[in-house]
C-alpha cells in the first residue's frame, strides 16, 4: 500500500468530482460546514470568510478579529465560530489547527483518506464507493486517487451534503464539488 501510494502523481478527482477553485487564505487556522450545507466557514487570523463551495466562490468576508476585552466569536475549546454573510446567526462546528474533523464519507460511500507515509507531508486520497487502499478483498477494489500531498493540511472531508471536498492547509483552501 505504501509503495502504491508514494508512486501515484497527484491529479484531480475522477468524475463527478470537479476543481471549484482555489483561495489563499493567509494564516488558515479553521474551517467549518453550516449545518446541512455546503457553505465553508473559513477563519483565519485575518478574520472569517465563506465559501460557496457549489460554485466555488467566496460569498462574505469579514476581515474584523475580536480586540481586546469584546466578545470572542471563536471558541477554540467547543470547537464553534459563529458565522458570518450568509451563515449569520449560527454556531459553526470547526476542524483545523484546535482540533476536530470534516466529515470523511459520503452517504452514497465516497471516503477521503490523510496518510502521512513521508511526514511532514501527508498524501490526501479521494476513494470511490467500495473501494478500500490497504488491499484487495472479494467486492473492493484498491483504487484511489492522491488529489493533494500536503504538509500543513488543517482539515480535509466532505460538507453534510456530500456534494463538496475541500482541502484546508495553512495557506489556502481547495474546493472539489459534484
Amino acid at each position: 500500500m505504501s509503495r502504491r501510494v508514494r508512486a501515484a502523481s497527484v491529479q484531480d478527482p475522477p468524475a463527478p468530482w470537479k476543481r471549484r477553485g482555489v483561495h489563499a487564505v493567509g494564516g488558515l487556522t479553521d474551517v467549518g460546514f453550516g449545518r446541512g450545507s455546503d457553505l465553508l466557514l473559513v477563519v483565519s487570523t485575518s478574520g472569517r470568510g465563506v465559501i460557496d463551495c457549489t460554485g466555488g466562490l467566496r460569498v462574505a468576508r469579514d476581515p474584523s478579529v475580536p480586540g481586546p476585552g469584546e466578545d470572542d466569536w471563536q471558541d477554540t475549546f467547543e470547537l464553534e465560530v459563529e458565522g458570518i454573510g450568509p451563515l449569520a446567526g449560527q454556531r459553526v462546528r470547526t476542524a483545523g489547527l484546535f482540533g476536530g474533523g470534516l466529515a470523511r464519507c459520503t452517504r452514497d460511500g465516497w471516503t477521503v483518506e490523510r496518510l502521512a507515509l513521508d511526514w511532514p507531508e501527508a498524501s490526501l486520497l479521494l476513494l470511490p464507493p467500495g473501494a478500500w487502499i490497504y488491499e484487495t478483498r472479494p467486492g473492493r477494489s484498491a483504487e484511489f486517487t492522491k488529489v493533494a500531498v500536503e504538509s500543513e493540511v488543517r482539515a480535509w472531508g466532505f460538507s453534510p451534503t456530500g456534494r463538496s471536498l475541500v482541502i484546508a492547509t495553512s495557506s489556502d483552501v481547495t474546493v472539489f464539488g459534484r
